[in-house]
């Protein structure tokens, strides 16, 4: 299958609920290994910024898109993004190529119109997209970078109207691949053997067990992977479980929601002697994490359990809790771009709601003098420093601890917790709170 057939086929199964890692994730072998790239590269450049391009759609097309049948619709939008976004593609090809994945359906009875608007987006969008991204208003700039209208007019509400455009901006950017060292790889060693194969990558200034690659390779594909010895996870997800790990003091630790496990294996790949509980309500996504632990070599060291976290009842009372909520993943819309075209305004504050009484039941279940860690990767206050405000005011026995603030792109949350913003292709927007229940 060439790139832009793949393409077109997993736009339309993400237009229908996928998400586009495991959809790209299913196809991968199905894909001519030259056009693996291509293929992934069109998918993001699609969805990142799918606002902008159903704008360019129907600023240039003087059919209405719901006349369309949904592969002329997905064939424009990818067409139309691959011309804004790639710049060494020729627009023959392109257009060439989505013709004949649109003929290979059987679904050629608007062919024409896919030149005519593709052809026009060329010769006639850059001047607007040009005058686009120069506006000093918001709503423009969250329509040149892909960000949902709402979302940005909360966060001028949140934050100053130029930290309200700067999320803007980063949130839009396209995201890079970032690495996690296991205990004992020598990363100067690593770097050189991945290096070996002709790619490129480096050793991050932010944290000493990280690296960084300027592209998103296959998992299966980077060296060390099927054994453990290296794990894709952003820098922003990998300094919460070190900040977490750093209050660590040897006792039973419980990780809430535990979700496919990457925080939990590395807990437990930092710290071996720990005891660690791990929860979550999803079959498949403890499933996920169980394989995770075996490919870790850790499988031993956790025990994990399928429910409601406002529940369950933890089989040694926890010293140490990781709460890493279930969130709208505002912070992360760069490396997961579908998920912002479906969340509304009504699920970050329902995500609150489920966020207080996870918080509520962490605090009820530490022990004494214990630690729970609570983090988000959303960037809305709703879901951060409100939620701890809120927990706090009920549990006067509870003190904020400090998070050590070691890059440029970490500040203090208002007035709880800690804020690290998107900035940087690795490092996704994320937020931490660390409080102690007093004995």
């Amino acid at each position: 299958m060439r790139g832009i057939e793949a393409a077109l086929q997993v736009y339309g199964e993400v237009s229908e609920g996928a998400f586009a890692a495991e959809a790209l994730r299913k196809l991968y072998t199905d894909i001519a290994p030259s056009d693996r790239v291509l293929a992934a590269t069109l998918v993001y450049c699609s969805l990142r910024r799918q606002g902008l391009w159903k704008h360019l759609l129907m600023k240039y097309c003087r059919r209405n898109t719901k006349d369309m049948s949904a592969l002329t619709h997905n064939a424009l939008i990818i067409g139309i993004s691959g011309i804004v976004e790639l710049k060494y593609f020729a627009l023959p090809v392109l257009v060439n190529g989505l013709v004949q994945a649109i003929k290979s359906k059987g679904d050629d009875h608007d062919i024409g119109l896919v030149n005519a608007v593709l052809h026009t987006v060329a010769d006639e969008a850059k001047p607007y997209l040009a005058e686009l991204k120069k506006s000093s208003a918001l709503r423009d700039q969250a329509l040149y970078w892909g960000i949902p209208g709402w979302a940005a007019a909360q966060w001028s509400k949140d934050m100053s109207i130029s930290e309200a455009k700067h999320l803007v901006r980063s949130s839009g950017m396209r995201t890079y691949l970032s690495l996690r060292l296991s205990r004992g790889v020598d990363r100067e060693e690593w770097l050189e053997e991945y290096r070996a194969s002709g790619k490129k990558a480096w050793a991050s200034p932010f944290l000493d067990r990280s690296v960084r690659t300027p592209a998103n390779p296959y998992p299966l594909e980077i060296p060390g992977f099927s054994e453990g010895r290296i794990t894709p996870q952003s820098e922003s997800s990998m300094f919460v479980a070190e900040a977490f790990s750093k209050r660590w003091k040897g006792e039973p630790l419980l990780d809430m929601c535990c979700g496919r496990g990457i925080k939990t294996g590395q807990l437990a790949d930092m710290m071996p002697e720990a005891k660690i509980e791990a929860w979550d309500i999803s079959e498949g996504r403890i499933r996920s994490a169980e394989y995770e632990m075996i490919r870790m070599s850790a499988r031993d060291r956790v025990s994990f359990f399928c429910g409601d976290s406002l529940r369950l009842e933890p089989k040694t009372e926890p010293k140490a809790i990781l709460l890493d909520a279930p969130c709208t993943g505002s912070g992360t819309w760069g490396r997961h771009p579908e998920s912002k075209w479906r969340i509304t305004p009504e699920m970050v504050s329902d995500a609150a709601d489920l966020q207080r009484q996870l918080l509520d039941r962490a605090v009820s279940l530490v022990a004494p003098g214990g630690i729970v860690a609570y983090s988000t990767c959303s960037m809305f206050r709703e879901e951060n420093e409100k939620v701890v405000a809120s927990v706090m005011a009920r549990h006067p026995e509870l003190t904020e601890v400090p998070v050590e603030r070691s890059h440029k792109l970490m500040s203090k949350g208002k007035p709880y917790g800690t804020l690290i913003w998107p900035g940087l292709p690795w490092i996704d927007g994320f937020y931490l709170a660390l409080l102690v229940k007093r004995k």
